[in-house]
């Protein structure tokens, strides 16, 4: 997955909710439905991400493990 798609990823993460709620419910499936694809190194990284936290404590995970935006998420 490129950098653009991860930006594209995290902005919809960002201005819609119902992405994000679809999103902790069926990771994979929410985002195969963006139409963007994941390698399976990508999946497995989806996968191992514990979709329970709150959005700000998935906001420093992403930090911390250098993804490419840091943003401050509200709601959830």
């Amino acid at each position: 997955m490129s950098r653009e798609a991860v930006t594209q990823l995290t902005e919809r993460w960002v201005s819609d909710p119902s992405f994000r709620e679809a999103v902790r419910r069926d990771p994979e499936g929410a985002v195969r439905r963006t139409g963007i694809e994941l390698d399976e190194d990508e999946l497995t990284g989806l996968r191992n991400v514990d979709w329970s936290l709150s959005d700000e404590e998935l906001t420093a995970r992403a930090s911390k493990a250098g993804a490419p935006i840091t943003i401050t998420l509200t709601g959830a």
